[in-house]
């Protein structure tokens, strides 16, 4: 006898959900201005900020792949279409693959940077991974970027389709991933 397909996200996929999220929008605003004239104390808080919520993002990220794979994905309603149900396959993945690539090129791009970039404070990421090389920081940078762009273009997407299954088809697809526990 087969288990039946949850309808609902775990606790844990949500919280993981909405604090990788929400870290994600972190560092989109302590990564603006990064090209704006700071003072080195500015730079370093920016730069400290940044690679601390990028550390904590990764750790988060890979924890919720390790869950997603542990724990199946809520069936969607049978009023989504297969096209729609393949167009959410294909952005779940890019968006995973995506928020694994962003802050491992920004960290490709710390270890060339010319100040320190230390998360959490604790240590310097170009020595850490000195192995990497220190030259070519614009096009590191520029790398980081196009992903970062490619991210907030694919999470817009995803948030449209969101809010398009939730007041368009109200099809409860949106309440799955809501916090609080699912109404029977």
């Amino acid at each position: 006898m087969t288990k039946p397909s949850p309808t609902h996200y775990t606790g844990v996929a949500k919280f993981l959900h909405w604090a990788i999220a929400i870290l994600i929008i972190m560092m989109l605003v302590f990564g603006q201005g990064f090209d704006d004239p700071k003072t080195e104390a500015e730079m370093a808080f920016s730069l400290r900020g940044h690679s601390t919520l990028g550390f904590t993002a990764i750790g988060l990220i890979v924890l919720r792949i390790l869950w997603r794979i542990g724990h199946p994905t809520p069936k969607l309603p049978e009023t989504v279409s297969p096209l729609q149900a393949k167009a959410s396959k294909l952005s779940h993945l890019l968006l995973y693959a995506l928020m694994i690539y962003v802050p491992m090129m920004g960290l490709y791009t710390a270890a060339a940077h010319e100040m320190a970039v230390m998360p959490f404070g604790a240590f310097d990421v170009r020595e850490a991974l000195s192995f990497l090389g220190n030259d070519n920081f614009e096009g590191r940078r520029f790398l980081h970027e196009i992903g970062t762009w490619l991210l907030i273009a694919l999470l817009a997407v995803h948030i449209a389709a969101a809010f398009l299954h939730q007041f368009i088809q109200k099809d409860g697809v949106l309440r799955r991933m809501l916090p609080g526990k699912p109404k029977s």
